[in-house]
C-alpha cells in the first residue's frame, strides 16, 4: 500500500498549523523540480540539488515551525519514467521514515486519477 494521500481535489488546511506547498505540474525536468522544492520547502543553503540531498532535507525540516508538512501534486510531474520513479521513491521513503518520528509529519498528496500510474511506476 502506498503511503501517499489520494484525493479528488486540492485539499485545504489551516495555514497556521500546516506548511502546505503545491508542486507546479508543468515542471518536466528533474533539476527544475528539485530547485522548485528547494524554494517551496525553504531548504537550507547547504542543499546539494540532487536526489540524495532532497531525501536528506525531506527527512529533516527543523527549519519549518509547523508539525505537518503537505506536498500537493495536482498532476504527476512530466519527468521521464526513470526520473519520476526516483522522485516517487524519495517521497515514499521520506513519508515512511517520518511515521516513526513525532517531530514532523510529511504528507504527500496526489489526485486519485494518478494512483494507478504511481503504483505501476513504483512496481517497475
Amino acid at each position: 500500500m502506498l503511503p501517499f494521500v489520494f484525493t479528488q481535489q486540492a485539499p485545504s488546511y489551516d495555514s497556521a498549523k500546516v506548511f502546505y506547498v503545491r508542486v507546479d505540474p508543468g515542471i518536466g525536468v528533474s533539476d527544475e523540480l528539485i530547485k522548485s522544492l528547494y524554494y517551496l520547502l525553504w531548504f537550507p543553503g547547504y542543499f546539494g540539488f540532487n536526489w540524495d540531498a532532497l531525501y536528506d532535507c525531506l527527512r529533516d525540516f527543523e527549519w519549518i515551525p509547523c508539525h505537518k508538512i503537505v506536498v500537493f501534486h495536482e498532476a504527476l510531474p512530466p519527468l521521464d519514467r526513470k526520473e519520476l520513479k526516483i522522485y516517487l521513491e524519495v517521497l515514499r521513503d521520506s513519508v515512511l521514515d517520518w511515521r516513526s518520528n513525532d517531530t514532523h509529519e510529511l504528507e504527500v498528496v496526489f489526485l486519485c486519477s494518478d494512483k494507478m500510474e504511481i503504483e505501476d511506476i513504483l512496481k517497475g
